[in-house]
């Protein structure tokens, strides 16, 4: 988002689907025209437009222009205050540190706030320039609510691949290195959750609210809206369910893996105790050692720890412990 401008866009609705570019410095509160404003909440100009030019309460100034918000829907006759988020496609942070974006809106006027390059706020202006935009408030509203919606879905998509592709490692290869994979998905789908989980509850308000610029058709969009944003959060359920059940199975797995491998160490320990003892009790450095003058001693010996070695390797597999 550019640092040097306080207003991104500012729109004046046709009602067709298209807008076209007005004066900053025309738009008073009680405009008859359908007006959007698009400011860059970092700007120290936004805090003076709102202020000043709009008349806002400073309670709802400050709250618009807060770094950290929740998602919220705060009505007062006529107006409404509404606090989203989406996904962060901007470069560097990861996509669960969502963007928000702000509204206060009327029956004529809604002034929109970012902190942030947003995706939806861009996808609003595209649709407006080519005349497929919304014609009228609650439509702006509902579209908006959708265009967040859709950049939900991507993401959601990508954890689903993600979780396939660790699933198929795990039953092909089991890595100790695929825990932090699968952790990672686990932390992922819980922030997820965590931070959408609160916007379902102001879309279903959306959907009942009572505002007269919330016509039927776009209390059907936003219901919409609500059921994608439900289906959402039970994928999300289901992705850590899925991730603990995947931790669960590598673990199994690994443990396993363990076993084997210790089993196996055991076996070949109990093969050469015997031996250890038999070449430790000829090995005494004492009188009367059988063979020691023979020159055939040693190979007799090798090859008696030979016999006893077979003997417990055939006793070993009657005893199915090998």
């Amino acid at each position: 988002m550019e640092e040097t401008k306080a207003c991104l866009l500012s729109y004046a609705l046709d009602g067709k689907g298209s807008a076209e570019v007005v004066d900053l410095a025309s738009i008073k509160p009680d405009d008859k025209r359908l007006i959007w404003i698009h400011l860059n909440g970092r700007h120290a100009d936004a805090k003076k437009f709102l202020r000043e030019q709009l008349h806002l309460d400073p309670v709802i100034v400050k709250t618009m222009l807060a770094e950290e918000m929740r998602p919220r829907l705060e009505e007062q006759g006529s107006y409404s205050l509404l606090m989203l988020r989406g996904i962060n496609f901007n470069p560097g942070p990861a996509p669960e540190d969502l963007v928000s974006v702000r509204l206060w809106i009327t029956e004529n006027l809604i002034v929109s706030i970012g902190r942030r390059k947003s995706k939806t706020i861009a996808d609003l202006d595209e649709r407006l320039r080519h005349g497929r935009g919304p014609k009228r408030v609650g439509e702006f509203v509902a579209m908006l609510c959708s265009s967040l919606n859709d950049g939900i879905e991507p993401a959601l998509q990508e954890l689903e691949n993600t979780t396939d592709r660790l699933e198929a490692l795990s039953l092909e290869n089991p890595d100790a290195h695929l825990r932090n994979d699968i952790a990672g998905i686990r932390k992922q789908a819980t922030l997820f959750r965590r931070h959408i989980a609160p916007q379902r509850e102001v879309f279903n308000r959306l959907q009942f609210s009572q505002q007269g610029w919330m016509l039927p058709a776009d209390k059907w969009l936003m219901q919409d809206n609500n059921d994608r944003m439900m289906r959402y959060l039970e994928d999300l359920e289901a992705l850590r369910d899925r991730a603990n059940i995947l931790q669960d199975e590598l673990q199994s797995a690994l443990s396993g893996k363990l076993n084997k491998n210790l089993y196996i160490l055991s076996v070949i320990t109990a093969i050469f105790m015997p031996l250890s003892f038999f070449s430790g009790l000829l090995g005494m450095n004492v009188k009367g050692i059988p063979g020691a003058d023979h020159p055939e001693a040693f190979l007799s010996a090798c090859g008696i720890a030979l016999i006893i070695a077979v003997v417990q390797i055939v006793v070993f597999r009657r005893l199915k412990w090998l």
